[in-house]
């Protein structure tokens, strides 16, 4: 035994580790490339990406599959313990406002800039090169590892990780997930809904049939779409000032301030004209929550407060759609599974790392619903504009999350 740094090392440790650091221009040639090609959701063309993928993993011989644009690959043999790498292939729009190409993949001050490098195509690059270094380094993997490379994270899952784990493509019982911040593993995550409220009115003139009360309407008077969603707007403006109050007990990533649950309004449209009652109003709102608020109850209020207008407003035409919804993620700290990955992340940073919560969305709740123990660990930081212009990833974040993959697949299979 070795010790590098603090940390006590043994010699296939240190091979793995040395095997990647000889593959940094590699890796990074590798990630430009990905970059390079766009992979936007939407409008979601995911075949060159899917294409390119699956060639590495041939070249990899991870005898890779292609399933909607997924790429999975396999290394080792099923046993006790299987091990799946996520990351997703598919970015949000590059959007204007970019000093650089948002598909160049630029090599600057040992940055790579572009949309998705960070967000998640590092994780498509750190899984298949930490499935590279192990072969390389011929680890004998006692045990599965599935390397999938998904699509549709951005938009909610549902022909990714949700089509693969409901169909058994992939399975294993811990998954190691990208689409995170760096440095310390993420194992309590929150819960989340993705709500839209449709609100039908009557379209009419809005002078000559205004949408007025009793006793001056009359049948061709108008049904103001847009006024009949305001009270429910500030019922959720109200509901989301109560969530604030209460603050997470668990730690928070570096530069990640925000430790409440949060109520987005994100959209919404209505109207047409400004002489026209509108018909139809789209509020479109995405609910986080942390660990510690459960997401039913949550839900129900918001039901219940729906069901509350009806009764008042004998003209109301509402809708609800709650197509995902989840819960809260918590994290076994003394698990086997836990346990390589902080040993892995304290290896790559020279320190114990706590584990932290992460609010925002991913994929994780997927795996989590199947009862596959699943903790998160990626690249972003809050300078790297994930979701903005000029998004960055540091190549050193890239060459870390490489080994803190190899090295857990490396520990957990062993």
């Amino acid at each position: 035994m070795k010790r590098d740094g603090n940390i006590l090392m043994n010699e296939l440790e240190k091979t793995l580790l040395g095997t990647i650091d000889n593959m940094k221009e590699e890796i990074i040639r590798f990630h430009q490339q990905l970059v390079q090609i766009p992979s936007e959701n939407p409008p979601s063309q995911y075949k060159e990406i899917s294409k390119f993928t699956k060639a590495k993993m041939e070249e990899l011989e991870l005898n890779p599959k292609v399933k909607r644009n997924n790429v999975i690959g396999e290394l080792g043999k099923e046993n006790e313990n299987n091990l799946i790498f996520y990351g997703h292939l598919d970015t949000v729009e590059a959007f204007d406002g970019w000093s650089k190409d948002p598909f160049g993949g630029e090599l600057i001050d040992n940055k790579i800039y572009g949309r998705g490098s960070s967000d998640d195509k590092s994780c498509i690059t750190a899984e298949l090169f930490a499935a590279k270094a192990l072969k390389v380094a011929t680890i004998d993997l006692k045990g599965k590892l599935t390397i999938a490379a998904v699509v549709d994270e951005e938009t909610g899952g549902l022909r990714g990780a949700e089509y693969l784990l409901d169909k058994e493509i992939i399975s294993g019982n811990a998954c190691l997930l990208g689409d995170s911040p760096a440095e310390n593993p993420i194992g309590y995550t929150g819960g989340a809904i993705f709500a839209t409220f449709i609100v039908k009115g009557k379209q009419s003139h809005g002078m000559n049939a205004p949408d007025v009360p009793e006793p001056y309407r009359n049948e061709h008077s108008g049904i103001n779409a847009i006024q009949r969603m305001l009270p429910l707007m500030n019922f959720l403006f109200d509901l989301k000032n109560e969530l604030n109050q209460e603050e997470t007990k668990y730690p928070m990533p570096p530069g990640c301030p925000s430790r409440v649950s949060d109520i987005n309004l994100a959209e919404i449209h209505g109207g047409n004209k400004i002489s026209i009652v509108p018909g139809k109003c789209y509020l479109h709102c995405s609910i986080n929550t942390i660990p510690e608020q459960k997401v039913g109850p949550i839900k129900e209020r918001i039901l219940n407060y729906v069901d509350q207008m009806k009764e008042e407003d004998p003209l109301l035409d509402i809708t609800v759609q709650m197509p995902i919804i989840f819960e809260p993620g918590l994290v076994d700290e003394t698990s086997p599974f836990a346990r390589s990955v902080q040993k892995s992340v304290e290896t790559v940073y020279g320190e114990k790392l706590a584990f932290a919560t992460f609010i925002p969305t991913t994929d994780a709740h997927w795996f989590q619903e199947q009862g596959i123990e699943t903790i998160l660990i990626g690249s972003i930081r809050p300078e790297n504009k994930v979701h903005a212009a000029d998004e960055f990833v540091y190549v050193e974040d890239l060459i870390r999350l490489t080994k803190i993959y190899a090295l857990t697949a490396f520990h957990f299979l062993k």
